[in-house]
């Protein structure tokens, strides 16, 4: 009875154990090459434009909920990650503020699972967002473009800048967000090729993640250079270990490019080992931003303190 009861347990494990592999670990990267993306015409870019650079960067936590590292960085661990909802502020001397993501809505956050939603964190992206001469989405998900498409009106009509896949004609976009009755946008980035939008700041369009993916480069007065990632690294390790999200989630739950989500992860590896100072914002990592004290310059809460003080 033992010797049965042995062998039987070991086939249920063997045909648990691959299916579980499968879906939460394996992390074969392939073959997909990084994009020629050099730092050189990043900066270019970024200078093209005449006018006063971004001065300091501001951070805001909406909602977070904690979730099993494998499900976004495959092959990490079962041990629970903090996936954190930020928007971001760059202050602009004697201009208005440049919006990156927008946060999300209450509903949003009870839809998604969220264990924690800040209200007055979320009242002020709002400010920041009718306040804002440019706002940028790095993807069309709610917890990124929803608090824009819920506050619409003259943010959305005037200040942001949205591709073509971010917009309400666009399908996932369609699906993700209810977007205002009668809205009618026109995408003012284009598809493909680095754009300069701003004195300072640059576009990279990546699709990947999803159809609208796009990365941002910003180059402060004082010379600091970031890299906002989106979703196509959503911590930390996902670049620096090369590690995209679970097929579970990346597959099933919110379907990627995988092979294209690898490709932009070794271009922000080599982007930062050509450009060691360069930080780089992974999408959901507000725990990463606390335990780096070297990260000077940016601060928590818009108008707050620098973060680590």
């Amino acid at each position: 009875m033992t010797k049965r009861l042995n062998w039987f347990l070991l086939v249920v494990v063997v045909v648990l154990a691959a299916p579980f592999y499968w879906l939460m670990v394996d992390n074969r990267p392939g073959d997909s090459a990084a994009k020629p993306v050099g730092i050189e015409a990043l900066r270019t870019l970024a200078a093209s434009i005449p006018g006063a650079a971004p001065s300091a960067l501001e951070v805001e936590l909406v909602a977070s909920r904690r979730m099993p590292g494998d499900l976004f960085v495959a092959g990490s661990g079962i041990k629970r990650k903090l996936v954190a909802v930020m928007a971001w502020q760059l202050l602009v001397p004697g201009g208005k503020p440049i919006v990156i993501d927008s946060g999300m809505t209450a509903a949003s956050a009870q839809e998604m699972g969220m264990e924690q939603y800040h209200p007055a964190a979320q009242a002020r992206v709002d400010a920041s967002l009718r306040a804002a001469g440019l706002i940028l989405i790095t993807h069309e998900h709610p917890d990124h473009i929803g608090g824009l498409v819920a506050l619409g009106g003259a943010p959305l009509t005037a200040a942001a800048r949205l591709n073509p896949q971010q917009l309400p004609s666009a399908p996932l976009a369609a699906k993700m967000v209810p977007w205002p009755a009668g809205v009618v946008l026109r995408a003012r980035l284009a598809a493909s090729g680095l754009q300069a939008v701003a004195p300072g700041v640059v576009v990279i369009p990546a699709p990947s993640h999803t159809p609208g993916s796009q990365m941002i480069y910003v180059r402060l007065a004082d010379g600091h250079e970031y890299l906002f990632t989106g979703d196509i690294a959503t911590f930390a390790q996902s670049w620096q270990q090369l590690r995209a999200r679970s097929r579970l989630v990346g597959d099933y739950i919110a379907p990627e490019n995988r092979g294209e989500v690898y490709a932009w992860l070794r271009t922000i590896r080599a982007l930062k080992a050509t450009a060691p100072a360069l930080t780089v914002l992974a999408g959901h990592d507000f725990e990463w931003l606390l335990q780096d004290k070297k990260l000077h310059g940016i601060h928590e809460h818009f108008g707050g303190k620098p973060i680590g003080e």
